[in-house]
């Protein structure tokens, strides 16, 4: 390809629209994705076949940007969807989730025909809505619903992603919801589906549920692990439920599971910041005594009330100076 463009620009010959359609395609093959990119740049009018390019290119070398406005230009049109290959498909799909551009994403997939939306761009779609932010958790349950609507498969891998997104769904009872239909389809939960509906549950400041959710884990022979526990003492405290927090941190100590620094610290961000005042002191004091219970030297216990000013300070809103 550079012997035929150092002959090109040897004899003199103008750099047209066919000359550029013409090399895309071969530097894509050569996996020159920049100088495929900038070929198809360099274009003044786009065939679909140069749209194709630029996505697969796109795509492969990361260029978010460059992917948005391509997969938007091949939204756009019928034709040039039908010359996007499955492969170009997925390899787009997985790059926007990456991104967590959820526009992208549905527009994407709301573009293609009902035949060619299989499982795994649906789960890229969802992936996106969980990692856009703010969460996209609404979209994600929509699209939840068509792939229903539709009989596609839902996997166990996208009801995880289903549950993350479903934290940010203003739809209370999303997380709930959710979890039933992976009872009906028979799609059992792993520690991954606990972990994460556990912190949304958490974060609602639905503890009673919470705790269902830890009893089914162990009716279920599934070992809730520190990263259960703490994703869950977590969501309580972005929730400011010190109750939850405090309740959790028992809860943890019960199964015989040692509770690490950001539990601690998790749970008196909880205390620290729970609205009825004397409620949260009180449970403060609870922790404090369970730091003392577990044997914590004073080094760490500096380190705890560390990560716990750390996380308030994080969520207090920042200030902002006019001129």
């Amino acid at each position: 390809i550079a012997q035929v463009m150092a002959r090109v620009k040897r004899a003199g010959v103008a750099v047209d629209d066919a000359l550029l359609t013409a090399l895309a395609p071969a530097l894509l093959r050569a996996r020159k994705d920049a100088e495929c990119l900038a070929a198809v740049g360099a274009l003044s009018a786009r065939t679909a076949s140069d749209v194709r390019c630029g996505v697969a290119a796109a795509a492969r070398s990361r260029d978010d940007a460059q992917l948005r406005a391509y997969v938007a230009e091949a939204a756009a049109d019928e034709d040039t969807l039908k010359t996007l290959d499955d492969a170009s498909l997925k390899a787009a799909m997985r790059g926007l989730a990456k991104k967590g551009d959820h526009r992208a994403a549905y527009s994407l997939l709301d573009a293609l025909p009902a035949e060619r939306r299989s499982p795994l761009l649906y789960h890229g779609a969802i992936t996106a809505c969980g990692r856009s932010r703010p969460i996209k958790g609404r979209t994600a349950m929509l699209l939840w619903r068509r792939m229903k609507e539709e009989n596609v498969t839902v996997p166990r891998a996208t009801y995880n992603a289903l549950l993350h997104a479903a934290q940010g769904s203003l739809t209370e009872n999303a997380t709930s919801a959710l979890l039933a239909a992976m009872d009906r389809d028979g799609v059992a939960l792993n520690v991954v589906s606990y972990n994460v509906a556990l912190n949304s549950l958490a974060k609602q400041g639905r503890f009673s549920e919470v705790l269902s959710l830890l009893e089914a884990m162990e009716s279920a022979s599934i070992k809730p692990t520190e990263v259960t526990f703490g994703t869950a003492i977590n969501g309580a405290a972005r929730a400011n439920n010190s109750a939850a927090a405090v309740a959790l941190l028992g809860a943890q100590t019960s199964v015989g599971l040692p509770l690490g620094d950001p539990a601690f610290a998790s749970a008196l961000e909880a205390c620290l910041n729970d609205p009825d005042t004397a409620a949260g002191a009180s449970r403060a004091a609870e922790v404090l005594d369970a730091l003392a219970a577990a044997d914590v030297s004073l080094k760490r216990r500096e380190r705890v009330e560390e990560l716990a000013r750390a996380a308030i300070e994080r969520r207090k809103p920042k200030r902002s100076f006019k001129a």
